[in-house]
């Protein structure tokens, strides 16, 4: 079961991503990769994309598939990380059980922040019903969004 959340979760992550604008290295401005070099220093895989006017990283560390949003000065906005169930911390795990019975969670991502901002986004389904939720690292739902196909 393991397994097929992570690939689900890598799919939908690079589905996403093809609302995006892939951008050759040589493009990237010398402030964004090195920005990004000096904070994921094991990064391979290493993709880059235009997301509005910032730019999505798209990386693997360790072996696990993960996206960092810098500007164009080469400040770090965000970093998005895979995860699975087992690894989300209880309080957020009985919050979603409490908050949201029978829901199945289909996508789960850490987002990381600057000034140690931590929350989770998931997507989370229940026969035709959707939601993208955001909860703090203590459970509380911060968002949710309904989701369309």
């Amino acid at each position: 079961m393991k397994k097929i959340i992570i690939l689900l979760s890598v799919c939908l992550l690079f589905a996403l991503l093809g609302y995006t604008q892939t951008v050759p290295s040589e493009k990237v401005p010398a402030s964004v990769k090195e920005s990004f070099t000096k904070k994921f220093p094991a990064a391979t895989s290493v993709a880059y994309k235009m997301e509005k006017k910032d730019y999505e990283v798209t990386f693997k560390d360790k072996g696990v598939g993960m996206s960092a949003n810098f500007n164009s000065k080469g400040e770090w906005l965000e970093t998005e990380t895979i995860m699975i169930e087992s690894e989300l911390p209880k309080e957020v795990q009985t919050s979603v059980a409490t908050n949201f019975v029978g829901f199945v969670i289909t996508e789960i991502t850490k987002v990381d922040g600057p000034d140690n901002v931590l929350n989770y986004e998931m997507h989370l389904k229940k026969g035709t019903v959707n939601y993208k939720v955001k909860f703090s690292p203590k459970g509380d739902v911060l968002k949710k969004t309904p989701l369309t196909k």
